[in-house]
């Protein structure tokens, strides 16, 4: 479909903007749709330009995505673009479903013998690598934590956790980042206590999980609750899933404030 003439005046700002903004930047990832919606094409060169065939994976991480695409999604070829071809693809088949990432990554976790000490994943196709991963392991150990997730504005899904949602506005407006939440399409984490963080959340996914959409037409009209009453059990979302766990494990598990891990 091509755009109407208002969205591709909108996009062609945004991308003025990014060109603009961007030798400002000191974000690992950027994770905001509204630039890497363009074509793969135009948002590499742009966002990750400087860093062409300049970067490395350190051997103690594995950068780690989850899809189930037939093509190589945008982050790899970011990850591409940029130097970097020691990377794990999962791949889900079947119905999609957001939370089966994180069944994906605990089977790869459960069957690999040879773990790296640090995990980063990061989303397929809405997000791009465009500084050194080793920054990853950095921003975790600064923060002294075990799982460390990037920030969003997003508060889908925390209408079925109201006293959740509350400590975790405590918590950020503690770090002076008020009206910041977890987001689950950046992370980076200790191997092992990744693990075991997705065995517990693997007991909020069901196989009549909820697909995306309808999750976000139940969550807009209301409904959400209604209809899981063991919510986050059921519900479809990864993100949800990590947010309801988020307060049981904190201090261990954290999200970056600062905003380096991830531009959403």
């Amino acid at each position: 479909m091509t755009p109407s003439p208002l969205n591709a005046w909108k996009r062609f700002k945004d991308l003025l903007w990014a060109l603009y903004r961007r030798h400002t930047w000191n974000y690992l990832v950027i994770h905001r749709h509204k630039l890497t919606r363009n074509h793969p094409s135009l948002v590499i060169p742009l966002l990750c330009g400087p860093a062409k065939k300049k970067l490395t994976c350190p051997p103690e991480l594995n950068i780690v995505l989850v899809n189930n695409y037939q093509h190589l999604s945008l982050m790899e070829l970011s990850l591409r673009y940029v130097g970097i071809e020691n990377y794990t693809v999962l791949k889900v088949n079947g119905p999609w479903r957001q939370s089966y990432k994180l069944k994906a990554i605990f089977d790869y976790l459960a069957n690999n013998s040879k773990k790296t000490e640090y995990l980063l994943y990061c989303d397929s196709n809405d997000a791009v690598l465009r500084d050194n991963p080793q920054k990853a392991i950095q921003y975790l150990n600064e923060e002294n934590c075990d799982l460390l997730f990037s920030r969003t504005k997003f508060k889908g899904g925390y209408e079925c956790l109201p006293q959740i949602k509350a400590w975790a506005d405590q918590i950020a407006r503690g770090k002076g980042s008020p009206g910041w939440y977890l987001n689950s399409g950046v992370y980076i984490g200790r191997t092992n206590f990744l693990r075991q963080i997705l065995e517990i959340a693997l007991n909020y996914i069901t196989e009549q999980d909820l697909p995306r959409e309808e999750y976000r037409q139940l969550r807009l009209s209301g409904k959400l609750c209604e209809r899981l009453p063991e919510f986050p059990r059921g519900c479809g979302s990864d993100q949800a899933i990590f947010r309801f766990l988020h307060p049981q494990f904190y201090p261990r598990i954290k999200v970056d404030y600062s905003g380096r891990l991830a531009l959403r």
